[in-house]
């Protein structure tokens, strides 16, 4: 039970953590998942913008670039509805969090 208690402690420490991070990001907005391993902030505020010379216009093509860019994973959101949303997950270390997250953070703020 003890670690299995842990591991719940270290889930919820990086939940907190992501979406603290996530919000962080110039045009994110994170609320605080419920379930899950997973973050889903909305990033319309970083769509219709242009970052290392491509234009971004959909959820779909920010992951693209996040992805070729800086090497971080997220799930669009249109693979579960509405386009300006994207779904990362945090079933990961606390460092590598905030290393990816950091990276997202640096290649939107050049925006």
């Amino acid at each position: 039970l003890s670690a299995v208690h842990e591991m719940g402690k270290a889930f919820d420490r990086r939940r907190k953590l992501i979406v603290q991070l996530l919000n962080e990001v110039p045009g994110f907005d994170c609320p605080m998942p419920q379930g899950a391993f997973y973050a889903y902030p909305s990033v319309k505020g970083a769509l219709g913008k242009s970052y290392r010379g491509k234009s971004v216009r959909t959820s779909s093509e920010l992951a693209s670039l996040i992805l070729d860019e800086v090497e971080v994973a997220a799930v669009p959101g249109e693979a579960f509805g509405p386009s300006g949303y994207l779904r990362f997950s945090y079933a990961t270390s606390d460092e590598d969090i905030k290393e990816g997250i950091a990276r997202i953070k640096k290649l939107l703020s050049e925006g």
